[in-house]
């Protein structure tokens, strides 16, 4: 087996094929145009994307991405060599592919392979370790069971370690005039055509919500939108809530999109113009799910019930269009203000996550 760089359409093609597979429905395609602009270059990421693909013979079986960024070195305090994106039908072709990996960051000075991560933990990434049975979601990863055995068997480590929750939505009222006028804040209800605003108010919200994960980069502008971009199809109003203080300041947030994970999976992770217009057409059928792809409160406003009280009008908004489940992106254990969020609503876990990190022999 020799595992080779993606450096025409033809292994590009291949790449994006062997990341079709949905494992009986419970993996998420990465969006095609996501992995096609890391193959361009044409990302906001300031470091090169490396496509790898594991080959047999003429026969490709398995795929991974490399990277590094300076900011997740300055905040790990380390010098990483990141993967992600893999796909592999078992642990030998897996081994192939991080051994080639390895290699890379020994010959690269990296001090430690982090991972899996596209492109960064803040966006996306992580390994599910238990809830195998449970389908993934937009925004969330889904594996099989033998992957967490396969990197901790090669000597990695489980770092930050989390879950994704779901909850069955609850149709009652949102917080009353009276409970928001006590806590000192009002309720901005981001519509479509509002979008462009809310994400200018979310970016500095965002980073500053985050500041203390351990993991967190901030995002820059185009990162943001990259991240995003995909998504405004999937909004609906009412679920991109932000809390504003008596001057107009953002204090906290949530967002919500409808959950196109069947559609991904139909398609293969293609979002063209024939996924947009069956978006557009079948849009009733998508309302009965939603993921919660983030939510945080600034540091000064944490512990006041403000995301509380978001949650509540998010529930009463949800109801109001048909949706009755709600599925939440990886929540630190380290972070149990969050969880709680969930738990309070009646919320379990679904998946247990955790990233994966490695110290190299000097």
């Amino acid at each position: 087996m020799e595992i080779v760089e993606v450096t025409d359409e033809a292994g590009l093609a291949e790449f994006l094929r062997l990341g079709r597979e949905t494992h009986d429905g419970r993996a998420v395609p990465l969006l095609e145009r996501t992995v096609r602009s890391w193959f361009r270059g044409t990302t906001p990421h300031p470091h090169t994307i490396t496509l790898l693909l594991a080959r047999d013979g003429g026969e490709h079986l398995g795929r991974a991405i490399v990277h590094r960024d300076d900011r997740l070195d300055a905040r790990l305090g380390t010098r990483a060599l990141v993967f992600g994106a893999l796909a592999a039908p078992d642990a030998s072709v897996l081994d192939a592919l991080l051994d080639d990996i390895e290699r890379r960051a020994e010959e690269s000075g990296a001090t430690e392979l982090f991972g899996p991560a596209q492109l960064l933990p803040n966006q996306s990434g992580g390994v599910i370790t238990a809830g195998f049975e449970e389908r993934g979601f937009l925004d969330a990863v889904w594996n099989p069971e033998w992957v967490p055995a396969a990197l901790e068997a090669r000597g990695m480590e489980r770092w930050y370690e989390g879950d994704t929750w779901v909850v069955d939505v609850i149709d009652e009222d949102g917080p009353s005039t009276a409970e928001l006028d006590a806590a000192g804040i009002s309720i901005d209800e981001v519509t479509r055509g509002g979008l462009g605003r809310g994400l200018r108010a979310l970016l500095p919200l965002l980073n500053d919500s985050f500041a203390l994960l351990p993991y967190f980069t901030p995002f820059t502008r185009g990162e943001l939108r990259a991240q995003f971009s995909g998504l405004w199809l999937l909004h609906e109003p009412g679920l991109f809530l932000i809390a504003r203080d008596e001057q107009d300041q953002p204090l906290a947030f949530v967002f919500a999109v409808l959950d196109a994970t069947p559609m991904l999976q139909r398609s293969g992770g293609r979002y063209g113009a024939r996924e947009r217009w069956r978006l557009l057409t079948h849009r009733k059928e998508l309302r009965s799910d939603a993921v919660l792809v983030i939510q945080g409160t600034r540091p000064g406003a944490q512990g006041k019930g403000i995301v509380t009280l978001l949650s509540r009008r998010l529930h009463a908004n949800l109801a109001d269009i048909g949706c009755t489940t709600l599925r939440s992106t990886p929540v630190g254990r380290q972070n149990p203000g969050s969880a709680r969020q969930f738990s309070r609503f009646g919320g379990r876990p679904l998946h247990a996550t955790a990233y994966y990190r490695q110290q190299l022999r000097r």
